[in-house]
């Protein structure tokens, strides 16, 4: 897999993850889920749970996977990133939160970080790959759609915010959904490089 190294931080890039067949408990194939499907839960969950006011807009309330199990698309996603983050990762991890956000033509994403160990990113939709994310201010890793980035969340980082003129129109709009994980700090963790 595609692995990124600025400064000192590895970032992994899993690309085309629908596409991959993994194992399954029926078998291995195919994630079974299509973008419209994310898009439409979470317009839906943007409406139902939004992030608190201090959160910029279009984000919505943390624990949205937690929201959403049992459908299986969402199951489908979830099962597919544990399986990536075995690829890179050691030791046991355990979900802390999930969320999604949507950039459109007022969202103010600013740089921040996440005090936990693992982020993943799984860019849903993206007309516009270079308005990824934005590390340190240093990078842009392009938000490629169907892809995963994965790094550690204490790293500065930002959603790539899209000028007004490509912004605007609804169907520039970005979706992303991440998940923050922690490890388990009472085993050795061995990170692949």
């Amino acid at each position: 897999m595609p692995r990124i190294k600025i400064n000192d931080s590895v970032f992994y890039r899993e690309p085309d993850i629908s596409q991959e067949e993994i194992g399954y408990p029926d078998g291995w194939r195919k994630g079974n889920w299509k973008q419209e499907d994310f898009i439409k839960d979470i317009e839906q969950d943007l409406l139902e749970n939004p992030a608190a006011d201090y959160i910029p807009k279009y984000q919505t309330h943390a624990q949205m996977y937690q929201r959403m199990i049992g459908r299986k698309h969402w199951d489908d996603l979830f099962h597919k990133i544990k399986h990536s983050l075995l690829r890179y990762y050691t030791k046991e991890f355990t979900i802390w939160k999930s969320w999604a956000n949507k950039a459109m033509d007022n969202s103010a994403f600013g740089f921040h970080t996440h005090d936990r160990d693992i982020t993943v990113v799984y860019y849903v939709k993206n007309n516009y790959p270079e308005f990824g994310t934005n590390i340190d201010e240093q990078v842009i890793i392009p938000g490629i759609e169907d892809s995963l980035l994965i790094f550690d969340g204490k790293i500065r980082h930002q959603l790539c915010n899209m000028p007004f003129e490509l912004s605007v129109h609804p169907q520039n709009h970005r979706y992303s959904i991440v998940f923050d994980f922690n490890i388990d700090k009472n085993k050795e963790t061995r990170y692949i490089n």
